[in-house]
């Protein structure tokens, strides 16, 4: 057994391995904009949330003209043990305030369909249900919504027809 196969590394590996990332640090901060202690203190405790997902609705002017209201959706899929390839779709609430101009006109634009990436804070209320039930929905503030994709007229077409002709077969 070759015993220097096991030593610890000396000192001077040890300050060349600092070295290196120490220098990686000083790389990294030139390329990051620095942050004033201001905005340090004004983003201490917020809660950020990300969300890419497709309209599940045309957008709804809510809160007499104050906020537009959103409802995307967004797919999951995973693999299960035997190799089958399952989808799992969540549903977000969000909401965007006409205070924030460009954030709110842009959100009433889109359409049924689209592709959109939203970027705000969550918000969490529980409430009782005529039933004595208590439940907590969350809902996403928004502050910055983009358009990844539009949605093609032939897609909504296919969804809604799709849709459609489920609840005929159905009835």
């Amino acid at each position: 057994m070759n015993a220097q196969a096991h030593q610890p590394p000396t000192k001077k590996e040890n300050s060349l391995t600092k070295k290196s990332f120490a220098e990686k640090d000083t790389n990294l901060a030139e390329k990051v904009a620095p942050v004033t202690a201001e905005e340090e203190k004004l983003f201490a405790d917020t809660n950020i949330t990300m969300k890419s997902g497709h309209l599940v609705k045309d957008p709804v002017i809510v809160g007499d003209g104050k906020y537009a209201k959103i409802r995307i959706a967004s797919n999951k899929e995973y693999q299960t043990a035997d190799g089958k390839i399952k989808t799992n779709t969540n549903y977000f609430n969000a909401l965007v305030s006409s205070n924030l101009e460009e954030a709110f006109e842009k959100t009433t634009s889109f359409k049924k369909g689209d592709w959109v990436y939203l970027k705000g804070e969550d918000s969490t209320k529980s409430f009782d249900t005529p039933e004595g039930y208590k439940q907590t929905a969350s809902t996403i503030f928004a502050y910055h919504v983009v358009l990844k994709k539009q949605a093609k007229v032939n897609e909504i077409d296919k969804a809604s027809n799709t849709a459609n002709s489920a609840t005929l077969d159905a009835a």
